[in-house]
């Protein structure tokens, strides 16, 4: 009876810790149409000859390209302000 009730509760923690975490994505992503995108942080680091996507909480998913924002809906000057 020990010995069932030890695999139980066993079982019982593998299983909570396998469905505790609901988010795919790791801290400081966002997961968007099941895609991890980072989160927009101000001072990031940007490759001018490739075009960076970010997640901003106020515009969504913008991304970064020849020295410009940009939304889904045009062009943001700065998404930090």
């Amino acid at each position: 009876m020990k010995k069932r009730t030890l695999l139980l509760v066993i079982f019982g923690i593998i299983f909570n810790l396998s469905c505790e975490k609901s988010d795919p994505c790791h801290d400081g992503y966002t997961e968007v149409n099941g895609v991890c995108i980072p989160d927009y942080v101000v001072g990031i680091e940007l490759n001018p000859n490739s075009e960076n996507k970010f997640y901003h909480s106020e515009f969504g998913i913008i991304t970064y390209k020849n020295g410009l924002w940009r939304d889904s809906s045009g062009i943001i000057k700065n998404p930090s302000n």
